[in-house]
């Protein structure tokens, strides 16, 4: 059965997951943002999914809220974190009632947005809902990345009960890549078709610089040191002027 992207994977994705490095990442985006000069207040996990980067937020003391487009995803994040608010929103047309010293966003997140101009209303939405001064911390995927996912195009395995098989294809002409996931759980198997977009840091600084941001990095995980041209994915950090 095709279901639409991020639904009926919400209930089998963190077992699938498990094995992702988001603790990590964690602690590097808050090194990241210290080294900057972040000294604490609200933080905005985008794309935050099921949870998995908010969790280790709250753990470090974080005061983070989350935001999501998908329901149910956030419907599992909000089984995990009851005392954590929750926003269910387009990345490009979100407008919380709060705003945040530190943005970040991790997990190639970003690269679903399939268009720069959409790339582009994110960050204008992101710098308005940043103090002075905030910053926005994100990985992305790139062409490098993109081209060659997994070797052999694909990827498959057995997690906990779940079998999953996802396959992976770039289009040149269109510069997307697509993953076909297919997973067979005891409710019964399922496929979603999923895209992304690489943003190489030339094409995400410029982006980011016409939505307002200043100091923009790209930078390499988990040295910190800028990223080579051959990165296949990158971190930026870009900063609102105080």
């Amino acid at each position: 059965m095709s279901r639409a992207p991020f639904t009926a994977l919400a209930e089998v994705y963190d077992v699938i997951m498990a094995d992702v490095e988001y603790d990590d990442w964690a602690a590097y985006i808050l090194r990241l943002a210290r080294e900057r000069g972040w000294r604490g207040g609200a933080a905005l996990d985008v794309g935050c999914g099921t949870g998995n980067a908010t969790v280790p937020m709250r753990a470090r003391g974080v005061e983070v809220s989350g935001l999501d487009g998908s329901q149910a995803m956030l419907r599992v994040a909000q089984r995990k974190l009851p005392s954590v608010r929750f926003y269910r929103s387009d990345f490009r047309t979100m407008r919380l009632p709060e705003r945040f010293t530190l943005v970040y966003s991790v997990f190639d997140a970003l690269n679903n947005l399939l268009e720069p101009s959409g790339f582009e209303a994110m960050a204008r939405r992101v710098f308005d809902h940043l103090l002075p001064g905030g910053l926005f911390i994100f990985d992305v995927n790139t062409t490098v990345g993109l081209r060659d996912l997994w070797e052999g195009g694909r990827v498959e395995g057995w997690a906990d009960e779940v079998y999953y098989r996802w396959v992976h294809s770039f289009d040149e002409g269109t510069a997307l890549a697509k993953v076909e996931a297919f997973c067979e759980t005891e409710d019964g198997p399922f496929t979603e078709i999923h895209y992304e977009r690489p943003y190489d840091p030339p094409e995400a600084t410029r982006l980011l610089e016409a939505a307002g941001f200043t100091g923009v990095e790209a930078l390499s995980y988990p040295s910190g040191e800028p990223a080579p041209d051959d990165a296949a994915r990158v971190w930026m950090v870009a900063r609102r002027s105080a």
